[in-house]
């Protein structure tokens, strides 16, 4: 076996006294090592002699040419797998060609062998066992498999049998048939996963897992790309065979075309989904009749009751309808109802639900009503758009009107019978208020909606005008008693509404989504404020800006800063933005991404209100909090209640320990004072020696001249 040209049998011969190379070359087992490609480096005896070569013709030739040519293409991928390293080892039972044609039964073990520093190139140590066999039990069981595979070929199925151990599928003539193959290697050039249909790989997979690590067999449908590029529909049914210990060994099964018979199937479904649909629609306009609406209410009510939900039922009658009727006739009537029937879909949420219930009568059913006064700005969108005229076919304009009645869930009724006569009432007497309008089935309902509408309004109309105006609370030194700074607030005196205080107008402004704007209008003009100050000497000026969660959650809040800091050339640490306790503990991925990036902008961060929450020290420490600010309310009662005194003695200790500073919010006498100066506290606001927020030019004049 020694030869120049083969570094594993140098190796051998050179392995210190021989030993190595005379176990080999005498070894009771057949013994080979291959290169990459399957061709013999080395041999012993007993392998030669079990198939019928000399070892110096072995030596020349490769394993596949002892291999039966079934098994060759096996032999490959399991070769792959161990070369590519995704096992070490591997055991099969095969077939092997002796050189007189007979086909002998061996088990192999083969295993990868690391490179040396002689032998550089990937080897592959294989030991060739006999398997003895009864050969008339081997030949009935082979009678037993040829007659098997008859009856099911003759049934139009297909068999595949996949080794997990060794990641080989073996598929019957039956299996390529049923999907066109013309090929000459139907394992080479068919991959289950990849000829599945796009849409049925998630669920097919899924199943073949389920089955392989579970007692449930594999009964699943699917279609597969033929290799005539067309996709049929299969049925798969398969089992997992295990070892002694419970493990899977073989995934095997058996595959029927069903296509036919699905197509047949489906179509009869289409049909009975057809006549289903057209029991649950109305006719005209193709929306939800009485028995569906009815079901989706019971749906809706027993959900809102589960989970503490609020919904309303909006009723909808079309007024001077009977006119268009009267003059144009009936069929331009049902022209007008299927427009505004489609109009009216357009803007139907996902899980609201519009029905119509006969005649010019609509109802809208309103899930997931957060605040009553969604469902009358919902009517109000409503009234306007159904009061939009249409042009019937021949030229005509119709202008045609809405009332609506508006009934919620639970306030108005606990059931289907009760919302809707409650719906009915507040139609009734939105029609006898003039038409064209909206009223609740309460009237106090009706007038703190239009209320909120009307805010929502005017708020509207200030953000386009800008108008509204800054004022600013100073800010000082506990021990050294300086200005260090002030907080800007915001301030709106509508014209028609009056002055409207920021606890009213801000959450109405958070819910129609104008926060942003506001909140960029805030940042621009305290920071105009701020670098006024500094021009006028006060060079250590900071300003303290709210930022509303809303405001807060949007990256577009680190572009806005950039652009002030830019524009009016400010150091970053001299602005510091107020967010809410409860916002620092969300810990969402966007508000922590803004923390971050605030932080390393350099703008300081304060936590206002603090003490009411339940903040983490770790995400103190985390996005390097500059201030603490103690909630007002503790202050209030300091002289006082001992346990105030306590918790805002702790802050201030906590902040020092955090290196974070601490300010107190709302000091209004000197005993205040005195007991923060005491505690060590920074800084403090409040009423005391008339701090009240003040306009920019007082607050010049009072504080900077």
């Amino acid at each position: 076996m020694t030869d120049s040209g083969n570094p594993f049998a140098h190796w051998l011969a050179h392995w210190p006294d021989g030993v190595l190379s005379q176990w080999f070359a005498e070894a009771p087992i057949g013994l080979a090592v291959l290169d990459a490609q399957g061709r013999f480096l080395a041999v012993n005896k007993h392998l030669a002699n079990r198939v019928g070569h000399s070892i110096e013709r072995l030596l020349q030739m490769g394993f596949p040419d002892i291999t039966h040519p079934d098994e060759r293409v096996g032999d490959r991928q399991r070769r792959a797998r161990l070369l590519d390293r995704e096992v070490d080892q591997l055991q099969v039972d095969k077939r092997m060609v002796h050189a007189d044609g007979r086909v002998l039964w061996a088990r192999l073990q083969v295993r990868h062998l690391p490179c040396t520093s002689e032998q550089t190139t990937d080897t592959l140590l294989v030991l060739v066992q006999d398997v003895v066999t009864d050969e008339v039990a081997r030949l009935a069981l082979e009678r037993s498999e040829h007659r098997l595979r008859l009856a099911l070929e003759g049934s139009g199925a297909g068999l595949w049998d996949w080794d997990l151990r060794t990641d080989v599928v073996e598929f019957s003539r039956g299996f390529s048939q049923l999907v066109r193959y013309q090929g000459d290697d139907f394992r080479r050039d068919f991959h289950f996963r990849t000829f599945l249909h796009p849409d049925d790989q998630a669920t097919t997979l899924a199943a073949v897992e389920r089955a392989i690590q579970g007692p449930q067999p594999f009964n699943c449908t699917y279609r597969l790309r033929c290799f005539d590029g067309s996709y049929r529909w299969f049925q798969g049914r398969g089992m997992t065979h295990r070892d002694a210990e419970g493990q899977p060994e073989r995934f095997s099964g058996i595959l029927f075309d069903i296509h036919e018979r699905y197509e047949v199937e489906q179509a009869l479904m289409a049909r009975e989904q057809a006549l289903l649909h057209q029991a649950r629609h109305d006719s005209l306009t193709g929306l939800p009749n009485r028995l569906l609406w009815s079901e989706r209410l019971a749906e809706a009510l027993r959900e809102a009751s589960r989970h503490g939900h609020q919904l309303a039922v909006l009723m909808l009658d079309l007024d001077g309808f009977k006119d268009v009727n009267d003059t144009l006739g009936h069929g331009v009537g049902d022209e007008l109802l299927r427009h505004l029937a489609q109009r009216l879909s357009q803007r139907l949420r996902a899980g609201d639900t519009l029905s119509r219930m006969g005649g010019d009568e609509f109802v809208w059913l309103m899930r997931g009503l957060s605040k009553e006064e969604d469902a009358a700005r919902l009517a109000r969108e409503l009234v306007l758009l159904l009061s939009e005229p249409w042009t019937t076919s021949d030229g005509h304009e119709v202008h045609i009107g809405t009332s609506v009645g508006i009934a919620l869930y639970p306030e108005h009724g606990q059931d289907e019978e009760a919302l809707m006569k409650a719906a009915d009432s507040a139609l009734y007497r939105a029609k006898a208020d003039g038409r064209g309008t909206y009223a609740y089935f309460s009237q106090d309902m009706t007038r703190l909606a239009a209320e909120r509408l009307s805010l929502e309004g005017r708020l509207r109309q200030a953000v386009r005008d800008g108008a509204f105006e800054l004022v600013f609370q100073p800010q000082w030194g506990v021990a050294t008693d300086r200005l260090v700074g002030a907080e800007a607030l915001i301030r709106w005196h509508d014209e028609v509404l009056g002055p409207i205080p920021p606890a009213r107008f801000i959450p109405v402004a958070e819910a129609c989504g104008l926060m942003g704007e506001i909140g960029f209008w805030v940042l621009d003009h305290a920071c105009a404020t701020l670098r006024r100050w500094i021009d006028t000497g006060w060079t250590e000026a900071t300003m303290a800006i709210n930022v509303s969660p809303r405001q807060f959650h949007r990256l577009l809040l680190i572009d806005q800063l950039r652009t002030v800091l830019q524009r009016y050339d400010l150091p970053p640490g001299s602005i510091e933005l107020e967010i809410t306790e409860g916002l620092l503990m969300e810990r969402s991925e966007q508000t922590l991404e803004v923390l971050t990036q605030v932080k390393q902008m350099g703008v300081h961060v304060a936590v206002d209100d603090f003490g009411v929450g339940y903040s983490s020290l770790a995400y103190l420490k985390r996005f390097a909090v500059h201030t603490l600010k103690i909630d007002r309310t503790f202050i209030a009662q300091l002289e006082s209640d001992p346990e105030d005194r306590a918790i805002c003695s702790a802050i201030v200790a906590m902040g020092r320990a955090l290196g974070v500073k601490v300010l107190a919010e709302g000091v209004e006498n000197e005993a205040q004072w005195r007991d923060l100066a005491q505690m060590g506290c920074d800084y403090y606001q409040g009423y005391w020696r008339g701090g009240h927020p003040v306009p920019e030019s007082r607050f010049t004049a009072d504080y900077l001249s």
